[in-house]
């Protein structure tokens, strides 16, 4: 995650010469304030990022194969991932809390937001690496499954493994939902030895597929 170094990060200021740079860092603060749970914080970098998007020098911005932003209606761009993702992740964190504080609350936003991020990104045009860095299966798993979603968490972790052979991060959302399942001992073991293959030269070892995830740190990584 490294909130507290995105938000620490000096903000790039000229918007003629850095204007997919501005909106990414509005997205990425965004996602920090929500994920450290400061939804009035990230609610207002949404604010800013929309602001950037709408900065004529982005137009024809490319990243490889990709353009920066376009016009939705228009065709796939990386920072309409973004958008998705970041207004995803402000509705779940406000969901979030809602329910910690034993009131109303509905995640179906949330998910449905995420979803349409994973087709947004699934539609951008061939790069390597990807144009989307971040995986969106890798986010919608890992809070399907805070929320107890096992069933379509498992869908959306296999599906990510058929796109990106055997990742370690698609394996580690597997290997969480068959051992939340309990009925598959001998793939639980097979996925969870591939997995320790995979996972085997990273520095930190996480415990979610998203540090969105509130215990996506793996206790024994900072012991």
């Amino acid at each position: 995650g490294k909130w507290d170094e995105i938000l620490a990060e000096p903000m790039y200021t000229d918007k003629d010469v850095f204007p997919a740079t501005i909106a990414t860092q509005h997205y990425a603060r965004g996602v920090a304030y929500a994920s450290k749970g400061m939804v009035p914080e990230a609610e207002a970098e949404q604010v800013l990022f929309k602001e950037a998007l709408a900065n004529p020098a982005l137009a024809g911005r490319m990243m490889h194969n990709n353009f920066m932003y376009q016009d939705p209606a228009d065709g796939p761009s990386i920072l309409n991932v973004n958008a998705a993702i970041l207004e995803a992740e402000i509705e779940y964190r406000r969901q979030f809390l809602a329910k910690e504080a034993g009131e109303a609350h509905d995640f179906t936003a949330a998910f449905d937001e995420l979803r349409r991020g994973v087709d947004l990104s699934l539609n951008l045009a061939y790069n390597e690496p990807w144009g989307q860095m971040q995986p969106v299966r890798h986010i919608l798993g890992a809070l399907l499954f805070e929320q107890g979603h096992i069933e379509e968490a498992e869908e959306v972790y296999r599906a990510d493994i058929d796109l990106w052979k055997d990742n370690m991060w698609g394996l580690l959302g597997l290997k969480l939902c068959l051992e939340a399942r309990g009925d598959a001992p001998e793939e639980l073991a097979a996925v969870t030895d591939l997995f320790n293959e995979r996972s085997a030269r990273a520095d930190i070892v996480p415990a979610k597929t998203c540090f969105c995830a509130q215990d996506a740190l793996a206790k024994s990584c900072c012991d």
